[in-house]
């Protein structure tokens, strides 16, 4: 015959929750307990006196660029206000001239995207620069390096430097002392009947530093 009554059946339940209960909480604060002990015994780590790795420095946006015509012996700055004024004066020419060349407004290319694009083509005027500047001399060259370092730190200027075939012979001393000196540059060697390029599209924007 069966004794055992429901209140005790319940009252058993009740003891087999309240230990297994105790059995978790004791189980964790010796686990806890563990972990101190063995965070106290270790010693802290000694600092590393290696070379640390340093991420080069990317600029977000490249700096804006200053062209210089190297044709023979001469190295010509090229005026770009001249174009803008002209192009100015007759938007809606589409081309035009200045002292050092002629310039052609392209017409602007039907893109999906809301940047105001544009290019520019520019062929130099040879003999009128030859006529116009002054032959190059390393005196030149330390005033031009002055006058480079001080646009940088004004106006983030740096030169780019349209190089013609005959004109490498006259870069390569100025291509050292720029070097040299630190400045930061670009140059392409160009055929003197090729256009300059000039433009603004969309991937100046979507790419990483794309000139520079």
């Amino acid at each position: 015959m069966d004794t055992e009554g429901p209140a005790q059946g319940a009252f058993l339940d009740v003891a087999t929750n309240l230990l297994a209960i105790l059995l978790i909480v004791t189980l964790f604060s010796l686990i806890g307990l563990r972990q101190e002990t063995e965070g106290a015994n270790q010693s802290p780590l000694a600092p590393t006196t290696g070379a640390r790795f340093v991420e080069p420095r990317r600029d977000l946006f490249p700096p804006f660029s200053s062209f210089y015509f190297v044709i023979a012996d001469r190295v010509s700055h090229w005026d770009q206000e001249a174009v803008i004024e002209a192009l100015a004066i007759a938007p809606d020419t589409g081309a035009g001239q200045t002292w050092q060349g002629r310039f052609e407004w392209l017409p602007e290319p039907l893109v999906t995207r809301d940047i105001d694009t544009f290019q520019l083509r520019f062929l130099p005027d040879r003999q009128a620069i030859l006529a116009r500047e002054p032959p190059w001399s390393p005196e030149r060259t330390e005033r031009l390096l002055a006058e480079l370092a001080a646009a940088s730190a004004s106006a983030r200027l740096a030169p780019v430097f349209i190089v013609h075939p005959d004109g490498l012979e006259t870069f390569v001393p100025l291509h050292e002392r720029l070097q040299a000196a630190g400045q930061r540059f670009r140059w392409f060697a160009q055929r003197a009947d090729e256009p300059l390029l000039l433009g603004r599209h969309p991937a100046q924007f979507t790419h990483h530093a794309i000139y520079w």
